[in-house]
């Protein structure tokens, strides 16, 4: 713990339909106190179908440790990468009115049980290597079986932007689809599984530790105007930018790798698809329902 700052460790997180994880969040929190880190989250909610709205409001009152912060304008974006962008984005500069200082900005996927498992060591000693280097912004974790998240990687010689893209062109197509995963994101994944940090200019796998003095630095809006990509993507590049330094995946912050985004076989990667279908569906109708309400307020 450091005795000059507030907090330790500033959680920012956006939430929607995540009732089954938070109350694991909010017992990470506890742990992270009771072994004397100093710990808050501010959190945007927006549009759940389930109680997170409510989950979050009671932890408010109950915790001391939560700050729900409104973030309705998120459904007004045309897409989903705008809207994470400009939600977290929102996050990032509630995090600048915080009172008192902040050592280190935690950004996190609050849709899995990350805080829940964590290990309290692993975590401390992360958050001791970010303090001691001077050549990084960031340190992004890992993940076993596989690091999974490739849309917010970036290096030198790697980019995958536009995979996101690829997948949802291929998903009316069953057996390229697969092929897909099998032969590329597979494959890119385990290369990227290491127990070694890696060098990179973006990367985030459901958590990121940033240097909370050099965090401001950065945006997840683009400068400028142009497809948008994925958030960490705009925010790191940015940063690195900014500061001149690299982030890295620390291979010793390993979380569990979401089961959805694990190795399967055919059929189980099939069973995996069928599950998904209604959720599928229901984001699909979702956005069509806000490109015609979007056509509505561009006549009136």
């Amino acid at each position: 713990m450091s005795d000059a700052c507030t907090y330790d460790v500033v959680f920012l997180a956006l939430a929607r339909d995540c009732a089954s994880t938070i109350p694991g969040v909010l017992h990470g929190l506890d742990e992270l106190r009771k072994n004397g880190l100093r710990a808050c989250l501010i959190v945007g909610e927006n549009g759940s179908r389930d109680n997170s709205r409510e989950l979050l409001e009671n932890a408010v009152t109950s915790t001391g440790m939560v700050q729900l912060v409104d973030t309705s304008f998120m459904s007004d974006a045309e897409g989903r990468l705008e809207r994470m962008a400009i939600g977290r984005q929102f996050l990032a500069d509630q995090a600048k009115e915080l009172p008192g200082s902040v050592r280190t900005i935690c950004v996190l996927d609050m849709d899995e049980p990350f805080l829940e498992r964590l290990d309290i060591a692993l975590f401390r000693a992360s958050l001791s290597r970010l303090d001691s280097d001077d050549t990084i912004f960031a340190l992004a974790a890992t993940s076993r079986p596989s690091y999974y998240d490739l849309l917010a990687f970036e290096d030198e010689t790697r980019s995958f932007a536009g995979l996101d893209k690829r997948i949802e062109r291929l998903q009316s197509n069953p057996v390229a689809y697969y092929r897909l995963f099998r032969d590329f994101i597979y494959p890119e994944q385990q290369r990227l599984t290491t127990a070694s940090d890696i060098a990179c200019l973006s990367a985030f796998n459901g958590m990121c530790l940033y240097k909370a003095d050099l965090y401001g630095q950065g945006s997840y809006v683009p400068s400028v105007s142009g497809p948008w990509v994925c958030e960490h993507v705009t925010f790191n590049r940015s940063m690195a930018s900014a500061t001149g330094r690299w982030m890295v995946i620390h291979g010793a912050l390993v979380l569990p790798q979401p089961p959805e985004h694990g190795r399967r076989t055919l059929p189980g990667f099939a069973w995996q698809r069928v599950r998904k279908l209604p959720r599928l569906l229901s984001a699909k109708l979702q956005r069509s329902w806000t490109a015609k309400n979007q056509t509505l307020k561009s006549r009136y």
